[in-house]
């Protein structure tokens, strides 16, 4: 029994996906509203009943997935699709979307075989290799863990593999504690709370701070903030 969750990777956004040993599954409905099919899954339906092909176990399968219907949640048994079976519908539609999919892959495909793309410089993961490059250059702070979040979640992998992963593209260890930068900050409030209550209390560490004021933000983000303060307040 599987969840169903969004897939968004590269400007593509299915709203029915599923993961299973780190790759993911698409159902029809959600193929056929990315297609901008009126009925989505009575068109897919048709698309497989006239290949079955795509229907092969090697880029489909059975799976229970578990989707919110009103208050409740429903159990249904649902065929899902991996890469090559999203892949395989799309060559069979004549949908807009499909064909500038299918014009961009041979495009894809001709760039490669005439040395425009060296295998060097192509990555299964995408743009992981600049994304990574460009949120190691931030400075650490509130954006730049955002933007290491946003990786995790369409690579569908853990916030703290996405910090490991950044520093293998890189070469350097990426920090994971919280700074802000000059004035910049989602809590202006509970900032201006802190360092109110550090003039009274100038020892006071992050989790006191927290816990006497009864803040709901970390004591780690605190902390950066108390260390930063000369910066936050000239």
């Amino acid at each position: 029994m599987m969840d169903i969750v969004p897939f968004r990777f590269q400007g593509i956004t299915l709203q029915e996906a599923c993961w299973m040993d780190g790759k993911p599954f698409f159902t029809r409905r959600a193929v056929g509203e990315w297609l901008e099919y009126s009925q989505p899954d009575s068109a897919i339906k048709h698309i497989v009943t006239r290949n079955p092909h795509i229907e092969d176990d090697r880029w489909s399968t059975l799976v229970k997935l578990t989707s919110v219907e009103g208050d409740r949640d429903v159990l249904r048994e649902l065929r899902v699709y991996d890469p090559i079976g999203f892949q395989l519908i799309v060559f069979e539609s004549r949908q807009p979307r499909a064909i500038k999919y299918k014009i961009a892959v041979a495009n894809l495909a001709w760039a490669f075989m005439n040395g425009s793309i060296k295998p060097s410089e192509w990555s299964s993961k995408g743009d992981l290799i600049s994304s990574s490059r460009q949120i190691h250059s931030l400075k650490p702070c509130i954006k730049r863990g955002e933007l290491v979040r946003d990786l995790a979640q369409r690579e569908g992998i853990s916030k703290q593999t996405a910090y490991r992963m950044i520093g293998r593209v890189t070469g350097k260890r990426m920090r994971q504690s919280i700074r802000c930068d000059r004035g910049k900050t989602r809590y202006p409030k509970e900032q201006a709370q802190v360092f109110h209550y550090i003039k009274r209390h100038p020892k006071a560490g992050g989790t006191e701070i927290r816990n006497a004021l009864g803040l709901t933000v970390s004591a780690t983000l605190i902390n950066a903030w108390l260390r930063n303060k000369h910066k936050i307040n000239p």
